[in-house]
Order: structure tokens, then C-alpha cells, then sequence
């Protein structure tokens, strides 16, 4: 599905931004909606993106939709790059969770493969930093995935 995301560059960008984000990062599509032009930094290649309290640097497919979505973003005041019908509130989760399951993603699932997996690979503080969630939810996924960072101190 990620691998579909990518590689269809005639895709809306919204509904692109937002399936990466929810399958690369596991990402609710709660938060998604509440991102504004100010969480991404477009000066650097990779484009980042703060949503937890470090910023992550996204893959350049990725990146280009989002600075797509920072371009549009800029036509509003309040910098919603999910911007509503109504004037000044972003897009509700509804709508965009309609259209990534007209594009075949359920997004609840495709979140947990990607917290399971990101909680494979790194340590759960790490993960809660990135994705702004709490270390305790971090380590319950790394739980979850079987992830073993007891000698993550000696590593780091």
C-alpha cells in the first residue's frame, strides 16, 4: 500500500500527505488534520516535519507532497495544511479517513502495522519524540512488537 502512495504522482496530495503519514508513521488521522505549514521545515532537503517534539525528515516523495500542501496552506491565514470548509477550521477526520479508504487504506490498521514496525526499530523513546505520543504508549507498542531495549544505554 505505501509502495502505491508513493509511486502515484497523480494522487491528490492531501489524501498522499496523509496515507504516508498514517503508513510510514502511524500517524492518527486526528493529528493529521491539525498539522499547520509552521510544523515544516522547507528550507532543507529532506523536508522535515515536527509533529512530536523532533522533527522527522521525510522521504522526498513524501516531502515534495507536503511542500505542495505548504503552498496551498499559504492562500489561509491560519496555515491549516488540511484546511476545512469552513473559514479558519481545519479538515475533520471524517472526510479525509473517506477518502484514503477510497483509495483501499483503513487507516486503524495500517497505524498499528506501522507503530509495530517503527517499535521494532527503534527505541520507544525515540518513537514518542517523533510522533509526539507518550513514552508509555511507546513502550506499550514496543511491548506489543516484541522489541527488547534492555541494552539500549550500552548502545547509545
Amino acid at each position: 500500500m505505501a509502495r502505491r502512495f508513493l509511486a502515484s504522482p497523480d494522487m491528490d496530495a492531501k489524501t498522499r500527505v496523509a496515507g504516508l503519514l498514517v503508513l510510514l508513521y502511524g500517524v492518527q488521522l486526528t493529528r493529521i488534520v491539525t498539522i499547520r505549514s509552521a510544523q515544516v521545515d522547507a528550507t532543507s532537503r529532506p523536508v522535515k516535519l515536527t509533529i512530536g517534539s523532533e522533527p522527522i525528515e521525510l522521504p522526498d516523495v513524501l516531502g515534495d507532497a507536503v511542500l505542495v500542501l505548504v503552498a496551498e496552506a499559504a492562500k489561509y491565514r491560519e496555515g491549516w495544511l488540511f484546511p476545512g470548509r469552513n473559514p479558519g477550521n481545519h479538515l475533520t477526520p471524517g472526510p479525509l479517513g473517506r477518502r484514503l479508504r477510497d483509495q483501499g487504506l483503513r487507516s486503524g490498521s495500517a497505524r498499528t502495522t506501522a507503530l509495530i514496525e517503527l517499535s521494532r526499530q527503534m527505541h520507544p523513546r525515540i518513537v514518542s519524540d517523533l510522533l509526539g505520543i507518550t513514552p508509555a504508549s511507546a513502550a506499550a507498542w514496543s511491548r506489543l512488537a516484541g522489541g527488547d531495549w534492555t541494552d539500549y544505554p550500552g548502545l547509545r
